[in-house]
Parts: structure tokens; C-alpha cells; sequence
């Protein structure tokens, strides 16, 4: 019979591979992943994650909805199933309301082992879908088939029943039996994200706060190595960077980052202007309500004045309170307005920096808008990738 390795959602199997034809899902699992127990003498090891969290991860290697819908809309020609005759907006609508947790891959006269609709699941999406079309068994196995796994387990986290289940990659058999070596099991990706600022500053923040507050996707991005000196300093040199960047149609996965103030939006609008590669994408640091009306220092007096592109550096994302100020500084003609910046910036910074775990009654909302249109970006270029590399 050979020897197995699993993927599932709970007790749902969505992709399976035999003996030496491992298919790795590594990618899926960051290191703390790793579980084993005691069996046989001998330690049994899996990777596991709850479907909530990897939801995160399949979005930055490209497996949207949008990819979904494709995958969904072009079934393989190598497919056993006809065509289903609904579409995919309805599809989603009855898997919002799936409970995988009660799918079991017993053996029925009905239902294969490791199949979606066993009778009960049948049953939940009939009582459940109040629509007027039928959906029955082969429909629904149908339109798994044409969903590769990891758009299965993206839309299946439409649910919100399934978002606790764990997401298990089962190797040990194909292992313990010596179809595999237990070194060619790994975790993490090879394709990461490379995040690109105007400083030192951003980076060390940006990498910080991923770790505090994403730290289940924080091994897909890396930053510019900064010993010995920050190379792009200035977005002047940021500029030019990109620039170089794009005339050598570089490979990597690339996101450029500029401040929300007066340079950095002039940089990114010139940035933009530029012809770069599909796997490059520029941003600036996002609009807040909050700036709209900050309180600042200009030359004669004190004013509650909008600083959105204009003086939000990131040191602004930070938690610094009711009392900070922006002190405005030199006028810039070209675009008239003053340039300003965040005065004591650096005591926000290093008490933000100090931090080694989430620290109770600091304010993070701020860098929870940054790192998710850090995401939306991210996901744009993985998803553009899958859409090539899938035709």
C-alpha cells in the first residue's frame, strides 16, 4: 500500500502525496510549527497551525479569492467532474457556512475516504444555503477538484466555524518508513519579501512590529542588511535605488516604503512614473484620520493642521500620546508647504524598540495600518506571480 504524507484541515484531507513523491507544503510552517509526540519507541512529528493564521501566510504566496475565482472559473481539462453551473460568488456563499470540524473520512457507501461532502455536511449546507439552485454531492465535489489545495483551505477560511481548526501536515510515515530522509522536512519559504525604507529607523521599526504583532508570517519578509551603514539614506538615494532596480528587471520580490511627508510623497509619485518590473511595488506610509488634525509648531504659533502627506514620519505610528507636537520647519516652494517633523521622535522610537513582547496599554493601532498595506502590497505581487507562473 505504500507509505502516505497529508494535508488536512482537521480530519479533512486536502492533498496527499505517496512513498518517495513527496509533495512539500513547508512554506505553510514557520519552525515553532514542528510538533511530535512519543510513538513506537520513537518521536512522531508533524507541522500544525490553526487555519486562521495560515489563512495570512496563503494570502502572501498569492492564494486570494481572485486566484481562487480563476482556478474556479478555468477548471483543469484534466477534470473528472462537469463543470458546475453557479458561480463562484455563490459557491463562497454556501462555504461560509461549512463546519469542517464535523467531516470525517470514515468509508460510507455514499462518500469516499477523505472526500468534502460526507451525508451530514450535505445535510448543513442544504438546511443552510437558502438558495434556490441544487447543490448536491458531485456538485460540491466538483468544485473542489478545481481548486488546487491551498485555494481549498483559502476558501474554506471563509468560514469563520473553521478559523480554529488546525491545519496539519502529516509526514512521519512517508519518513519512518525510509521513503524520505527526515533532513529533506522543512519549514519556511525560499521567495521572501524584500522591504526597502528611506532609513535605519523605518526598517528597525517595520522589523520590530512585524515580529511583535505578525510574527506567524515575519519569516516572509527581510530587510536591507544595515551593519556598516544604511545604503539608501535619504529618499534621494532611495530614488536612485529604485531606479537601478528597475533598469536590471531584478528577480526578487520588492517593496519600496516612503515616509508620509512632504519628500517622501515627492520621491514615490517619481517612483511611480518609472517603469519597474511587475515583482516591485512602491507605498508610502498610509493616510490616518488621527493626522488630519495634529497638533503642530510653525514659526509664529501652535495649530491643530493635517499632517498627512506632509510631516507623518513612522516615528507618528508609534503610541505617542496627546502630547506630541509636529514642529514645522523649512518651506518648500515647489509643492508650498512647510516640511515638518515629530519633535523628540527619538524618545518615541527607543521605547518602542526596547520592547521584546506585546506590552499592555501601548498603542499599536497605527502599526496595524502600516504592516496591512504592507500585506495588500505584498499580496499584490505574489498573486500577480501565481497568476503568470499558472497559465
Amino acid at each position: 500500500m505504500g507509505s502516505y504524507a497529508v494535508l488536512s484541515l482537521g480530519k479533512l484531507e486536502v492533498a496527499w502525496s505517496k512513498n518517495e513523491f513527496l509533495l512539500s507544503h513547508s512554506e505553510l510552517f514557520q519552525e515553532n510549527c514542528l510538533l511530535s509526540s512519543p510513538y513506537d519507541e520513537a518521536e512522531k512529528e508533524w507541522y500544525e497551525l490553526k487555519l486562521e493564521l495560515v489563512k495570512d501566510r496563503l494570502e502572501l504566496l498569492g492564494y486570494t479569492l481572485e486566484y481562487a475565482k480563476k482556478q474556479f472559473e478555468s477548471p483543469s481539462p484534466f477534470s473528472g467532474e462537469d463543470p458546475l453551473s453557479i458561480s463562484f460568488e455563490e459557491v463562497l456563499k454556501i462555504l461560509k457556512t461549512v463546519d469542517v470540524s464535523r467531516v470525517t473520512n470514515e468509508f460510507s457507501e455514499k462518500v469516499k475516504s477523505g472526500e468534502f461532502a460526507p451525508p451530514h455536511v450535505q445535510e448543513l449546507i442544504k438546511s443552510s444555503r437558502n438558495l434556490d439552485f441544487a447543490f448536491d454531492h458531485w456538485d460540491l465535489s466538483a468544485l473542489l477538484e478545481n481548486l488546487c489545495p491551498y485555494s481549498q483551505l483559502r476558501v474554506l477560511s471563509e468560514s469563520p466555524l473553521n478559523l480554529e481548526l488546525p491545519v496539519l501536515w502529516n509526514f512521519d510515515e512517508v519518513v519512518r518508513n525510509g521513503w524520505v530522509e527526515r533532513d529533506a522536512i522543512t519549514h519556511g519559504v525560499t521567495n521572501k519579501f524584500l522591504i526597502v525604507t528611506e532609513g535605519t529607523s523605518d526598517s528597525r521599526i517595520l522589523r520590530k512590529a512585524i515580529d511583535l504583532l505578525r510574527p506567524h508570517i515575519n519569516d516572509l519578509f527581510y530587510f536591507v542588511d544595515m551593519e556598516g551603514g544604511y545604503p539608501f539614506t535619504g529618499t534621494g538615494n532611495l530614488f536612485n535605488f529604485v531606479k537601478g532596480l528597475g533598469s536590471i528587471n531584478i528577480q526578487n520580490d520588492v517593496l519600496v516604503i516612503f515616509d508620509n511627508d512632504v519628500e517622501g510623497v515627492q520621491a514615490m509619485n517619481r517612483c511611480l512614473e518609472l517603469e519597474l518590473p511587475k515583482n516591485m511595488r512602491i507605498m508610502k506610509l498610509p493616510d490616518l484620520d488621527e493626522f488630519n488634525s495634529f497638533p503642530t509648531i510653525g514659526p509664529n504659533s501652535e495649530a491643530k493642521s493635517n499632517i498627512n502627506s506632509k510631516a507623518a514620519a513612522i516615528e507618528c505610528y508609534l503610541d505617542i500620546g496627546t502630547d506630541a507636537k509636529i514642529r514645522w520647519t523649512n518651506y518648500r516652494e515647489d509643492v508650498q508647504c512647510y516640511h515638518g517633523s515629530l519633535i523628540a521622535k527619538d524618545k518615541y522610537k527607543k521605547a518602542f524598540l526596547k520592547q521584546n513582547e506585546i506590552v499592555s496599554g501601548y498603542d499599536y493601532r497605527k502599526l496595524e495600518r502600516i504592516l496591512d498595506s504592507i500585506i495588500l502590497e505584498c499580496t499584490a505581487i505574489a498573486n500577480k506571480a501565481l497568476h503568470r507562473t499558472s497559465r
